[in-house]
């Protein structure tokens, strides 16, 4: 249903983690005050516009950037969603157009089409759920990765000063 917002709720395993998902649908038009408290809520975002409908693309970087001001963030885990790619003949934006897009936005891209195969969907929700639990992974501790780089560069020399040329 397009006129209203839908909410999923399922249980998934990725990479060998665990991982509870909400996914909230929203329809096209949501006033941007109450589209502000949806993002707040959101860990991360697909941006979804038809590869037939030009407006629906343009308005994609309006969106990426009251979801970048809304999270205070410019690295908000997003993918970029061209979806209709089964129409070919109607097609208004090309996968060129919205590669560029998603690097100007700092965001993956897909290009898909939902009527054709689940399969497409899955893995867009993937690789955002892959792009969301690499954010919220604690940055590794740069003392012990340096200790441990140490360690090795010392080993290594008195295994090198030892041996007899």
């Amino acid at each position: 249903d397009h006129k209203r917002e839908m909410m999923y709720r399922c249980s998934r395993t990725v990479d060998h983690e665990d991982v509870d998902l909400e996914i909230l649908d929203l329809p096209c038009k949501v006033f941007p005050a109450s589209l502000e408290s949806y993002i707040c809520w959101a860990d991360g975002f697909l941006l979804l516009y038809s590869i037939t409908q030009r407006l629906t693309f343009t308005e994609v970087p309006r969106l990426k950037a009251l979801i970048d001001k809304t999270k205070h963030s410019l690295i908000a885990p997003t993918v970029l969603v061209a979806n209709k790619a089964d129409l070919e003949v109607g097609r208004k934006v090309t996968t060129e157009e919205g590669g560029r897009l998603a690097k100007d936005l700092r965001c993956s891209f897909t290009e898909l089409s939902v009527a054709e195969a689940a399969s497409g969907v899955e893995a867009a929700v993937l690789q955002l759920i892959r792009l969301v639990l690499d954010q919220q992974r604690p940055p590794p501790d740069r003392r012990s990765y340096m200790l441990t780089v140490r360690h090795a560069l010392t080993r290594k020399l008195t295994r090198s000063k030892t041996m007899q040329w």
